[in-house]
């Protein structure tokens, strides 16, 4: 790779390509996929530039060689490729199919399952190596506020929320790491990064669409306050270990990863109905994605270690 960045600039430790695929065929026997990659125009423009030919990438400002794409390219066969699309085929009609559910449970005190299958919830193992892992942390706004006002009603409107939002969670690969009270943090740690970062931007956005199309209206509905949250996400090396209290018996698995610290931070610098997500994620998501991303101003003051870490909002 050819990297005309300036001297002080943050190189990314890991660079997602995107491709546009021709004459695609899939070997259901041997599983293998064969197709001509086109680097994909909405992401990289042309440039020759003393005699060579280089494709810039035109959201991270990385310029990659002729020679370095086709060396490559030729090194690709026999990599394996992942899927791992969500449940949810249209967010639109889940939305809808959400709020007639809400609606009735609220009506009849039973609840109604989802026309998709979330996966089950998996319980957190402390693993002798690290791993990616990609987070989010959804926060209620005003929930302080909200619940000394009248305790009972937020109580039911929140047991909603976490409902309905977890349930996305399971829709999208995702687990939840733990509640915070007013929200919680989930996470993804599907083999892709490339997957587990898409799904995270899937996952993010549907909160926010599920919150307003479906959660919203049926708590209205029922007299319960409408509730609004932000939504923070970054990627990270994450480590899962065990603490311990060995003179009481507790123990809890815990996950140590900058990428979960940056999350939360990040979170809390969104505004109501914003999801802002974190340069480590921006760089490993497909152009789809950075189509929708903007780059916000938030004072961070050097709280992740390095000066100026970017920070994107997706509509």
């Amino acid at each position: 790779m050819q990297n005309d960045q300036p001297p002080d600039a943050r190189v990314p430790s890991y660079v997602r390509m995107d491709f546009v695929w021709d004459n695609v065929s899939l070997d259901g026997i041997t599983r293998t996929v064969r197709g001509i990659a086109k680097l994909d125009p909405r992401r990289y423009e042309t440039i020759c530039k003393d005699d060579r030919l280089y494709y810039r990438d035109k959201y991270l400002d990385l310029w990659i060689s002729e020679k370095c794409l086709k060396d490559s390219m030729a090194g690709a066969a026999g990599v394996p490729m992942y899927s791992d699309p969500p449940a949810i085929e249209s967010a639109t009609n889940y939305t809808e199919d959400r709020r007639t559910a809400i609606e009735t449970q609220l009506r009849s005190g039973v609840f109604v399952t989802p026309n998709s299958k979330p996966d089950r919830h998996r319980q957190l193992a402390a693993e002798e190596s690290s791993k990616d892992m990609t987070f989010l942390s959804v926060d209620i706004c005003g929930s302080t506020k909200l619940r000394a006002r009248a305790a009972h009603t937020y109580d039911r409107a929140y047991a909603i929320f976490f409902q309905e939002l977890g349930t996305v969670v399971g829709q999208f690969h995702g687990t939840i790491l733990t509640s915070t009270g007013d929200g919680f943090i989930a996470y993804i740690d599907s083999q892709s990064v490339n997957v587990q970062s898409d799904n995270a931007l899937d996952m993010g956005l549907t909160f926010l669409a599920v919150l307003e199309g479906a959660v919203n209206p049926a708590l209205e509905a029922e007299g319960l306050p409408r509730l609004s949250i932000r939504v923070g996400a970054d990627h990270g090396v994450a480590a899962v270990s065990e603490l311990s209290v060995p003179a009481t018996g507790f123990s809890e698995k815990v996950v140590r990863s900058d990428g979960l610290n940056r999350c939360a931070k990040i979170q809390g610098k969104a505004k109501a109905g914003q999801f802002l997500i974190g340069r480590e994620l921006y760089e490993r998501i497909h152009v789809q994605w950075l189509e929708r991303c903007s780059e916000v101003e938030v004072s961070l003051a050097g709280a992740f270690g390095f000066e100026n870490y970017e920070v994107y909002s997706v509509i």
